[in-house]
């Protein structure tokens, strides 16, 4: 038998300057850049590329939740763990755990579901499946990251006043 599913740790960067806010720290839009570059990370480990999107198609985010649980200062690394939670033909729900230098806490957390979409000939954009062998390598990844024991706040939206 196998060990625990691994994260996939396709991202790091430092956090630049520009990327703090007037509290001394990163600003909120800076994290779904951050995110969006790992999810791309992400599609790129499976087999996404420019070649693929010319023949295939692409991804749109449909949805999104970004979790704050720490903040984070100019200068830090930061990467992602990336796990799939689930996929089909028609769509990837990716879960990333913000950390920062060499800690497993994250300080953020990103929910997404990805949708692949082609364009008709008038460029309208519809959800359909995706293409070989990208579809092969995200059920695969998502196979792996079954074990895995979703936090309680995945499938949840933002918390309400009443």
């Amino acid at each position: 038998m196998s060990g625990p599913p691994e994260p996939l740790r396709v991202w790091r960067t430092v956090v630049p300057p520009e990327w703090s806010d007037y509290n001394g720290h990163m600003s909120e839009g800076w994290y779904g850049v951050a995110f969006g570059g790992a999810s791309d990370e992400l599609l790129v480990h499976l087999g996404f590329g420019t070649g693929y999107r010319e023949d295939h198609g692409t991804f749109y985010t449909a949805e999104t939740r970004i979790r704050f649980l720490r903040e984070v200062h100019e200068g830090a690394t930061i990467s992602t763990d990336t796990w799939l939670l689930g996929a089909d033909e028609k769509r990837l729900h990716v879960l990333h755990d913000l950390l920062v230098d060499d800690s497993t806490d994250p300080v953020a957390t990103q929910e997404s579901m990805m949708l692949h979409v082609v364009h008709g000939a008038d460029g309208t954009p519809r959800v359909a499946p995706m293409a070989e062998p990208l579809l092969s390598m995200a059920l695969e990844l998502a196979a792996s990251h079954a074990p895995l024991n979703p936090p309680d706040y995945v499938g949840l939206g933002v918390r309400t006043l009443r």
